[in-house]
């Protein structure tokens, strides 16, 4: 009797490391567009990107995210790699919100001769949400959050953000 108990014991163990250790994440699949503009999916990360960057080669960029009470812009020092640091840092302040039931792929267009940007949006088709779903608080983390963020940049030299949804225009 004794015998059969512990067999049974180590057979029920023995699977049940044997199924926790075949146990993994499935890849992340990322879209790659064709086109010269940047295509972009911000997804959050619970480490960040591990890259071998010299200071010369990174830049202090001050990025802004709504406060606790979604009543003002805060501003947060980040560093980021000095090429493309415009798109590097709107994909910071894109991955701060992103959540999971309203995702957002996006492409910026840079016209510095024009001193704009464009951010034009792609929300899933399937997507539960729209961006006249999104609350006054969510409009403000992520048009203002954006808008502030680009405007405030003085190396970047750029006055007007746009916000478009596959070319036309958000209005909310």
């Amino acid at each position: 009797m004794n015998s059969i108990q512990s067999f049974l014991t180590v057979g029920i163990l023995s699977v049940t490391i044997l199924s926790l250790s075949s146990c993994s994440t499935p890849p992340v699949e990322t879209e790659t567009s064709p086109t010269p503009e940047a295509t972009v999916s911000p997804q959050p990360t619970s480490e960040p990107q591990k890259q071998t960057l010299s200071p010369a080669d990174t830049v202090p960029v001050t990025i802004y995210q709504v406060d606790t009470q979604c009543s003002e812009l805060v501003p947060r020092q980040i560093t980021v790699a000095k090429e493309q640091a415009l798109e590097r840092a709107i994909a910071e302040v894109l991955a701060q919100q992103s959540s999971s039931d309203f995702t957002l792929n996006y492409r910026v267009k840079v016209e510095p001769d024009q001193q704009v940007v464009t951010i034009d949006f792609r929300v899933p088709t399937n997507s539960d949400r729209t961006f006249n779903s999104l609350s006054s608080c969510e409009q403000l983390a992520l048009f203002g959050s954006l808008r502030k963020t680009i405007t405030s940049n003085p190396n970047w030299q750029i006055n007007q953000v746009i916000f478009t949804e596959r070319g036309e225009e958000i209005t909310l």
